[in-house]
């Protein structure tokens, strides 16, 4: 009987150890711990309406003042030392932590600051994809001819952002470029129709540049054939010229005979 009266003592002990404790530390806020997780939710409730059809996370002014503002309470969470204690060292299962670094990963992962830090340029990238986007609407059944220089200029600008960014290239507008490059390709074929007018451009080309060749080379040909037959016609001339003077010296001598 004493012996579980001791084990009952114990627990009861262990039990209020905690209280204790709490009473015993000063004074502290932790309201950041639960505006952090209420942060977490809304960009969690965010993100499945920003990634199809085309990723808008980055570019979407909500989503980056959520991340934000979740960032400066977990900082400040983490920055007061009882309420760090509490709820970021307490057990070897960080909720909190990991909460944080889900979120610092998907911002890390889609290149979001790379949208913030280029502003201007992701914001013409993003005004020319629209203006391509209205023109193959536009033209949906034959958009090569009219939105080439849309397409060209949108696969330049991306040219240029990609430049010394590749591996921090925004995922809205990867993801953008991306997709028009299949719809211009495998959906619409137009660079197969590209291909196809350069070669028969090449073609024509190639047939004209080569006319003149073939002109000298005729008249190459023709010229040799006519002096082949002004060669082979000589000995006949020479022939002939040779009987002409004989035959003149006999009559001669015959008109002088009869004369006689």
């Amino acid at each position: 009987m004493t012996r579980l009266a001791w084990k009952i003592s114990v627990l009861y002990a262990a039990f209020l150890v905690p209280f204790v404790i709490a009473d015993d530390l000063p004074p502290y806020n932790c309201d950041a711990v639960f505006k952090f997780e209420g942060q977490f939710e809304k960009i969690v409730a965010l993100i499945p309406y920003h990634v199809y059809p085309i990723y808008t996370l980055c570019t979407n002014v909500q989503f980056a003042k959520e991340y934000r503002a979740a960032m400066e309470l977990y900082e400040q969470a983490a920055s007061d030392p009882v309420c760090a204690r509490m709820n970021f060292k307490r057990s070897r299962v960080n909720l909190i932590d990991m909460m944080h670094d889900q979120l610092v990963s998907l911002w890390s992962t889609a290149n979001c600051q790379d949208c913030l830090d280029r502003a201007n340029e992701t914001r013409e990238f993003l005004a020319n994809f629209d203006e391509l986007d209205k023109c193959l609407t536009k033209h949906l059944l034959s958009p090569c001819d009219p939105c080439a220089e849309s397409y060209g200029a949108i696969q330049g600008q991306y040219e240029g952002l990609v430049r010394g960014h590749k591996d921090t290239i925004c995922v809205d507008v990867e993801d953008r470029m991306n997709q028009t490059r299949h719809r211009w390709s495998a959906e619409f074929n137009c660079c197969r129709n590209r291909q196809h007018s350069t070669t028969t451009f090449v073609v024509i080309a190639s047939v004209f540049c080569s006319l003149p060749v073939v002109f000298y080379v005729v008249m190459y040909v023709v010229t040799r054939a006519k002096e082949a037959r002004v060669r082979s016609r000589e000995p006949l001339l020479d022939d002939s010229s040779r009987d002409v003077p004989a035959g003149s010296g006999s009559g001669s001598g015959a008109e002088l005979v009869a004369g006689s």
